[in-house]
């Protein structure tokens, strides 16, 4: 584990980051993770993780294609959400859903 500014850096892999302060635990915040694959247009990804309040992470995992930049368009909680992106995109992408 790597540290910044005296503090642990956790890597980003499914599971929950909790905050301790040093101390006593403060909270636990849900973290689910996976990839998907860029088709040019929208992208249903189905994940129950995801709710109303989720923030959703997208990195380029291995690019295909013509590489565009991929926004998330919709989140219906408890089922996924999508992700559109242009062109001719067929690039792996990381998503992270925090929350």
């Amino acid at each position: 584990m790597a540290s910044s500014y005296g503090a642990p850096v956790q890597a980003l892999a499914s599971g929950v980051l909790q905050f301790d302060e040093g101390g006593t635990l403060r909270a636990v915040l849900p973290i689910t993770c996976g990839t998907f694959i860029a088709t040019g247009s929208a992208v249903t990804v189905t994940n129950t993780a995801v709710t109303a309040s989720s923030q959703i992470l997208i990195t380029l995992k291995t690019a295909g294609g013509t590489v565009s930049a991929q926004f998330v368009q919709t989140i219906t909680p408890g089922t996924g959400f999508t992700v559109i992106g242009g062109g001719s995109d067929s690039s792996t992408y990381n998503y992270a859903i925090i929350g």
